[in-house]
């Protein structure tokens, strides 16, 4: 029966995903993920038929590498929860033969998509084991989000269009920012882009169908759309036609424009309704993807600390199984009081510890650096104060012999003078200093300096506890990678 089936889902890291990860199980390869620093080998998949990576015109040849193509669009995206890909999935047809299925998707995809610049990660799958697999032969299809301009060289997603007044200057909001729109770059993920392929496709179906001689047809329209869901007209015959076309209104021609009104509303609301369903089992399909990452992910972590576990024991062999014991359950409580899950949580975690680590440090440096700056001001006023009496006698010497005398014997406790005065009146010209007042203030910086230094050892030892767990585990977790590559290649 031919089946008509072609979705469009966005791969991004707000929703967990990997473009790497995505691709490798698509193609059923093994490909290294550069951004995450993960081996995602899906090279046991079953069912996948072929897959091929497909250049527009302008596209450099490096992207032909997988690896390559998907690391770069890792790399470009730096955003922690940048949207990566579009994810298309269109079901082949039964009544066709492989060949003949792949051909067209190959004819489909160079007429709207490399045709508008985008690089396609193509990969055919047969029906799997999976229940939620699709039940047809079918393609997965994944192209970069942003494109590529001339070079090869990435552009952007969206640009500003800044709105203006009427004399063509830039309008601005209350906080006086410039007011503008974000203008998509492309229109991959607009919603009439998608009718207009899923219609391409459709047609592209019917004509191989047609080419063939099979009777069978697919509709890329809805239910709904195709009036499936509606109440049936009366016939009114030409009599009544010919009334209507005068503008004289028949019991005939009220009923059946009583029926369109009602057929419109129910596809108004099953149409509504449809769209909340859909919009439930994307919700759905997200939230079980998520899932199924999400313990992916905590049964690696909990597989790592199993081999880091046996690591210890190695180590401490008979007669000191005690010592690993304890080490171990240092690990687990460490592990279970800071609520980590995966080995993602682990180095976000020590990020946050170090974070937290120089940001204290910083803090005790700047009021290093306001205490010493109190500290000069007071210095500097009990120098003026101590040597003003000095000033004080030299200025009211009246004459001169005298005066350059008293200088000359004095000259060291009046430059004192001159130099502290000159000082202090860059910072209060009035020379009124508020002494008590920055004495009080250098005290309460003290005790806050006090207060931080007690807190800092135990701020690096919480850092490097998490970097040295963090990097034990992971190390166990290469190792193990490593060891699984080694048997598979066996």
């Amino acid at each position: 029966m031919a089946l008509f089936h072609f979705t469009v889902a966005q791969i991004s890291r707000g929703g967990g995903q990997s473009s790497v990860a995505s691709a490798a199980y698509r193609a059923g390869e093994k490909l290294t993920d550069e951004y995450y620093g993960q081996i995602h080998d899906y090279t046991r998949k079953q069912g996948v038929i072929m897959n091929e990576i497909i250049l527009a015109a302008n596209v450099p040849e490096r992207f032909k590498d997988r690896q390559t193509l998907w690391n770069e669009v890792e790399k470009v995206e730096k955003h922690p929860k940048a949207q990566l890909a579009y994810s298309f999935d269109f079901a082949l047809q039964n009544e066709l033969s492989m060949e003949e299925n792949i051909r067209i998707a190959k004819e489909f995809i160079a007429e709207n998509f490399t045709s508008r610049g985008m690089i396609v990660d193509m990969a055919v799958h047969e029906p799997g084991k999976d229940p939620d697999d699709i039940p047809n032969p079918h393609v997965h299809v994944m192209v970069p989000m942003r494109p590529l301009n001339e070079g090869g060289i990435w552009g952007t997603k969206q640009h500003r269009e800044y709105v203006l007044d009427e004399n063509g200057n830039r309008m601005k909001d209350e906080k006086g920012d410039c007011i503008f729109n974000a203008v998509k770059n492309t229109d991959w993920g607009d919603p009439e882009t998608l009718v207009q392929w899923r219609a391409n496709w459709a047609k592209k179906v019917n004509e191989a169908f047609e080419q063939h001689g099979i009777t069978a047809r697919v509709d890329h329209r809805s239910y709904v759309e195709q009036g499936l869901d509606a109440l049936p007209q009366i016939h009114e015959g030409p009599v009544v036609r010919a009334m209507e076309k005068k503008g004289i209104k028949t019991d005939k021609g009220d009923w059946n424009r009583f029926v369109k009104a009602i057929n419109g509303a129910i596809r108004k609301i099953l149409g509504t309704f449809k769209a909340v369903l859909d919009e439930i089992e994307e919700m759905r399909k997200k939230e079980a993807q998520a899932k199924a990452e999400a313990q992916a992910q905590f049964n690696e972590f909990w597989d790592a600390i199993g081999e880091y576990e046996k690591e210890i024991r190695k180590k401490y062999t008979y007669g000191h199984g005690i010592v690993a014991t304890k080490k171990m359950l240092k690990v687990h409580e460490f592990i279970i009081n800071n609520h980590i899950s995966n080995l993602d949580d682990f180095k976000d975690f020590t990020h946050v510890m170090y974070d937290r680590l120089y940001k204290h440090r910083h803090e005790m440096i700047d009021l290093e650096k306001k205490i010493s700056a109190l500290n000069k001001v007071l210095e500097r006023y009990e120098t003026y104060k101590e040597n003003a009496p000095y000033y004080k006698v030299w200025y009211k010497i009246s004459n001169p012999k005298k005066k350059a005398a008293y200088k000359a014997e004095h000259d060291y406790e009046l430059k004192r003078y001159h130099v502290a005065e000159r000082e202090l009146k860059v910072i209060y010209p009035d020379m009124k200093i508020p002494v008590k007042e920055l004495i009080k203030k250098r005290d309460e910086l003290k005790t806050q300096y006090s207060k931080m230094a007690v807190k800092l050892p135990d701020y690096k030892k919480a850092a490097d506890q998490a970097y040295k767990f963090q990097k034990q585990i992971a190390d166990a977790h290469r190792k193990r990678v490593q060891k699984r590559v080694i048997e598979r290649s066996r």
